[in-house]
């Protein structure tokens, strides 16, 4: 039977945790690396919900992409996440910014949700954008019809443009700041999330569409590849994507 390190290190064999940024925290974050693993629970994030989720279905792994610990820890109490998966006796392996750049990671599955061809990197030296072209041309209102279909999206923010939308760069998660790498690499138009009021000013000035899609909705298209990749090389463990993970953010609309 396969345990938590062994599933460590596949991880790391097609995210390597030393590509992570410097201020991540991706890696092995809670638990013993010799326990035996029956279950694996997938999650974007490690919250109280996911971890009781993972207790009731008896997984004794939580793999997320959203480290279970982010920030320097104080002290530990039954309100911390990470103690309470320690206490269920629940390890926790986290692939985050490492994730986000791999081959086949969170980026090369936005593209794939959202039915780009042709995909490819581009633009940013971090090599988290990705670049694709839809079947077919589609305008602005269209494109953003089509993302928030594709995603599951409560609500999309964007800036509008006459021009018609062939060619797309994505980057799941907080990439506004690469909005001018997607206009010199050719986009049409840029998904990504997490944008902040003067990157629209910015981006609206230059005339320029960018969909702010949602954090976790950009995301979380790579939950079910990844399960699925690890029940291909694990044949001696049950792999379960979380039912209860979920967009922390409720959207109303007129």
């Amino acid at each position: 039977m396969s345990k938590v390190k062994d599933f460590y290190s596949f991880i790391d064999s097609i995210a390597p945790f030393d590509t992570q940024e410097s201020w991540d925290n991706s890696g092995f974050l809670v638990g013993d690396g010799e326990k035996k693993v029956r279950k694996v629970l997938v999650a974007l994030d490690v919250t109280e919900p996911v971890l009781n989720e993972a207790k009731e279905k008896d997984a004794d792994l939580v793999i997320s992409h959203h480290p279970v610990i982010f920030g320097a820890l104080k002290e530990l109490h039954p309100k911390n996440i990470a103690f309470l998966a320690a206490e269920k006796g629940i390890a926790v392996i986290s692939a985050h910014t490492c994730l986000d750049i791999a081959d086949g990671g969170v980026n090369d599955c936005l593209a794939k949700a959202l039915g780009l061809k042709n995909v490819r990197k581009c633009g940013d030296e971090l090599g988290l954008l990705r670049i694709g072209e839809l079947d077919e041309e589609l305008s602005c209102r269209d494109f953003v019809e089509h993302v928030g279909e594709k995603l599951g999206v409560g609500g999309i923010k964007y800036t509008p443009t006459e021009k018609m939308i062939k060619s797309v760069a994505v980057c799941g998660g907080s990439g506004a700041e690469f909005y001018t790498d997607a206009i010199a690499a050719g986009a049409d138009a840029f998904v990504t999330a997490n944008i902040k009021h003067n990157f629209f000013i910015d981006i609206r000035r230059a005339g320029f569409c960018v969909l702010d899609a949602g954090h976790f909705c950009t995301e979380n298209t790579v939950i079910e590849p990844l399960a699925k990749r690890l029940a291909e090389n694990f044949g001696d463990t049950e792999i379960l994507v979380s039912e209860v993970s979920e967009d922390p953010a409720l959207y109303w609309s007129k």
